[in-house]
């Protein structure tokens, strides 16, 4: 990657991120196909975006305010760190692959569809979701911006309160697993108000950078498209997936989603 951004010395940063970016997907779609385990591509999501902003902040044409470089790089080695603990404590070995890539890949009828399926969906496009959701803070290190002000302490707030709410949810949810005997719905914590309380706080997170754009200057308001995409990831595609997995698995879901928001927290759900 630091070749390949070698060979570019003239283009934006923005175009530089995007090439390595989508470099380093191959080589972990290499792996992938190399130990038969698309599951390489969950450690990647949690670690590339760090690398990506680093080596964008550290090019000599870089023009951010210094002082917001920090803080977003704060918040979101803050939200790399739990989310890649989370993935670490859970991980059962290259012997376990994700049961969402093993079902897409096995819908497949031939060699093209099941590359299609694994590089195209489980890799590259993921890949352009985050980085568009990561274009915001890319933008709010390439190009000179306002100094630190209140939004930047707005996004801040909101990047660390979606971090936290990702490790609550995180931490109840894996203490509910550890005991369950049976196919059961968790219904407490964070995860009586909503069904997927840690992918509220994975947009919120993505949103946040959003407003660090803002805050660096309000003609990046278009970016907001990034957290819009990274919602549609989220919403549309794994939480589809995992609800009408939950529903042929488990009875009492049924009347769970009926009553329960898909993503937002609904602290006014009456039980």
């Amino acid at each position: 990657m630091l070749f390949t951004w070698s060979l570019f010395p003239e283009s934006s940063l923005i175009f530089k991120v995007l090439v390595c970016h989508i470099e380093a997907t191959i080589f972990i779609y290499f792996l992938s196909v190399i130990f038969k385990n698309s599951s390489w591509y969950d450690a990647f999501w949690s670690v590339i975006p760090v690398v990506l902003t680093i080596m964008c902040w550290a090019d000599i044409s870089a023009a951010g305010n210094v002082q917001r470089a920090f803080l977003m790089h704060a918040c979101l080695l803050f939200w790399a760190i739990r989310l890649t603990y989370n993935w670490m404590r859970s991980w059962e070995g290259f012997s376990h692959e994700d049961w969402r890539y093993v079902m897409m890949k096995g819908k497949t009828n031939n060699k093209f569809q099941y590359f299609m399926v694994d590089f195209g969906s489980i890799h590259l496009i993921p890949t352009l979701c985050v980085y568009m959701a990561l274009l915001p803070m890319i933008y709010a290190l390439a190009y000179p911006g306002n100094e630190l002000n209140s939004l930047d302490i707005l996004a801040a707030f909101l990047a660390i309160a979606a971090v936290i709410i990702q490790i609550i949810s995180d931490q109840q949810m894996f203490n509910f697993r550890k005991n369950l005997s049976e196919p059961k719905t968790m219904k407490s914590g964070l995860w009586y108000y909503s069904r997927h309380p840690n992918y509220f706080g994975e947009i919120l997170f993505w949103f946040s950078l959003f407003v660090f754009a803002l805050a660096a200057n309000l003609s990046f308001a278009w970016l907001l498209i990034g957290t819009l995409i990274m919602y549609a990831l989220i919403a549309v595609a794994s939480v589809s997936m995992m609800d009408k997995r939950s529903l042929e698995r488990r009875s009492d879901f049924k009347d769970y989603l009926d009553k329960t928001p898909a993503i937002f927290i609904n602290v006014f759900k009456k039980g």
